[in-house]
């Protein structure tokens, strides 16, 4: 046998033990690569079920938070149309002085003042403001109603109802709240607005068949519950961030 030959033979040989060693790695790596594969299908799935969960609850969400609204605005506007542009005409003159005071003395001065009422912070309110575009008025209104309100409502959603053309004579009647203690309560809000009465974190009361039990104790932190939160209805729908009041 030449030298060469001899070669060869220790190549072939060489293949041969080698060959079954490579064919198990091969088999082990599809193997790992085949789990990985099928983890990966699972979370996708996982995550699309999920995904489907939360889009479906976000659905049902706005839909109930829709109906509430709706029944707002029914309900208001079954109580004349007379009481309610009195109601609104004296909402205004509230708020018109709520306003006309942050153009005097500023809006860090009147959002203090306010925040304290409803306990909140004033950059929370402020913050609150900003995102909702309102004015001072408007908002101490919504605070006012939705502090006062056994219904499950946020104070964004309220803005949704005043950027539907609602009034806030129609809003507090819908509320199941007295129009003209709606009234007193913005103007009482609107003294403190002022400076001329003292927060003290004890929202002016409203009576009717709607309203909280024992607000003048609480309503100031039931107020401010969802101030994080703020435009959540009217900036990704009517469902979001709603309340649950005690």
């Amino acid at each position: 046998m030449t030298k060469i030959t001899m070669v060869a033979l220790a190549a072939v040989l060489c293949v041969a033990l080698t060959a079954p060693a490579f064919a198990q790695s091969a088999g082990a790596g599809s193997q790992v690569q085949g789990q990985a594969t099928g983890q990966a299908v699972v979370k996708e799935t996982q995550a699309g079920v999920a995904a489907d969960a939360q889009a479906e609850a976000s659905a049902q969400a706005e839909l109930e938070a829709r109906k509430t609204l709706m029944a707002i605005k029914d309900k208001g506007a079954r109580v004349s149309t007379e009481a309610r542009a009195k109601a609104d005409a004296k909402l205004a003159a509230a708020a018109k002085k709520t306003d006309e005071e942050a153009r005097a003395r500023g809006d860090a001065k009147v959002a203090a003042r306010l925040a304290a009422e409803f306990d909140m912070t004033a950059e929370a309110l402020m913050a609150e403001k900003q995102t909702l575009g309102c004015s001072w008025g408007e908002l101490m209104i919504a605070h006012s109603l939705d502090a006062n309100t056994t219904t499950e409502i946020t104070v964004a959603q309220l803005f949704t109802l005043r950027e539907e053309g609602t009034g806030w004579g129609q809003i507090a009647a819908g509320l199941g709240l007295k129009l003209g203690d709606a009234v007193s309560a913005a103007q009482a809000e609107a003294r403190v607005a002022a400076g001329l009465a003292k927060p003290d974190g004890k929202v002016a009361v409203i009576h009717g068949e709607g309203a909280r039990a024992g607000i003048a104790a609480n309503a100031g932190a039931n107020a401010g519950v969802h101030a994080g939160g703020v435009r959540a209805g009217a900036q990704t729908g009517v469902g979001a961030g709603v309340k649950i009041k005690p």
